[in-house]
């Protein structure tokens, strides 16, 4: 029932986790998916098991779609428009600046190496989130959560 409830609450986007390594990491973004309301949460580079500490139960309500291949992914290009979530590249916005797409699959790389270059080419807008502080990027899951509350913030402000 609890599975069936999150469908009707959620949101017209997507989340997609590019090659993550770290175990918590991955937990922490399914927790803020569920949170925030993603429609679906995907995972591209082949079946990763992960420690499900992190999510905090929301691993038996929220499924990760696991991406073995590329042709797996490109088919998303007709479901999706594919925003990557990265600090490091030309040719990006303010996410303070920022409309989403209505159908938006928001794309994370693994901290430290980023979205790689083959997914980034398959985006279609680049946002970053500015920072005032002296690291240079945030954790993925920290990065996901801001990303999804500004979804949903401007979501929610444009269809009252």
């Amino acid at each position: 029932m609890i599975k069936e409830d999150l469908q009707t609450n959620n949101f017209p986007y997507a989340v997609l986790m590019e090659h993550f390594v770290g175990d918590f990491t991955i937990g922490g973004v399914l927790r803020s998916g569920n949170a925030f309301g993603a429609s679906k949460m995907y995972y591209y580079g082949g079946k990763k098991s992960f420690d499900k500490r992190s999510t905090v139960g929301t691993h038996l309500y929220t499924d990760i779609i696991h991406l073995n291949t590329e042709e797996e992914l490109l088919k998303l290009k007709n479901e999706y428009v594919f925003v990557g979530l990265e600090n490091s590249t030309e040719n990006k916005e303010s996410i303070y600046d920022f409309t989403w797409p209505k159908n938006s699959l928001i794309i994370l790389g693994e901290e430290g190496v980023g979205i790689t270059p083959n997914t980034l080419a398959l985006c279609d807008k680049i946002v970053y989130i500015p920072q005032y502080g002296s690291v240079r990027s945030l954790n993925a899951s920290s990065a996901a959560s801001i990303a999804m509350n500004d979804y949903v913030f401007k979501y929610l402000k444009t269809k009252l």
